[in-house]
This record gives structure tokens, sequence and C-alpha cells, in this order.
């Protein structure tokens, strides 16, 4: 999903969701002077260095690297 012109609340929505990966470790994708996660993902937003999926546009290896990627091995759910 492109997200240069997605509406103000999904880039909003993105940039706090690569915040907590910053947070919890992540690498960031640019070089600035800045040590506070949310900066530094906004400014990679603005960059358009941060790939954002719908549901169904997320490939194959992260599902499964979620444990997402099969669904007859999700366990089901009894009343």
């Amino acid at each position: 999903m492109d997200i240069t012109d997605a509406s103000t609340f999904l880039r909003v929505n993105v940039a706090a969701q690569r915040a907590r990966q910053l947070m919890q470790g992540a690498a960031p994708k640019v070089q600035t002077r800045s040590r506070k996660p949310a900066a530094i993902a906004i400014q990679e937003v603005e960059e358009d260095l941060v790939e954002a999926f719908s549901p169904e546009e997320i490939p194959e290896p992260l599902l499964d690297e979620l444990g997402l990627g099969d669904e007859a091995a999700a366990p089901e759910l009894e009343d």
C-alpha cells in the first residue's frame, strides 16, 4: 500500500506502529540526531521508507513469520 497518498489517519497509525517497533529495538531507517522513536518514525513515513499492508496485501512470508499463514493450524474456539 502506498502511504504517500493515504489519509492523515492512516499515516499517523503507520508512524505509531513504527515507533513501537523502534522502542522494541528495531534499527532506524534514517540518519537523524533525534533519539525519540516517534520523531524517527514520522521522518521514516515522510521519506516513504516504511511499508504498510492492508490485511489482503500481507505477503505470505510475513504471514508465516507471524504464525498466521496456515488457517488450518489456527485453534478453533469452543462455545
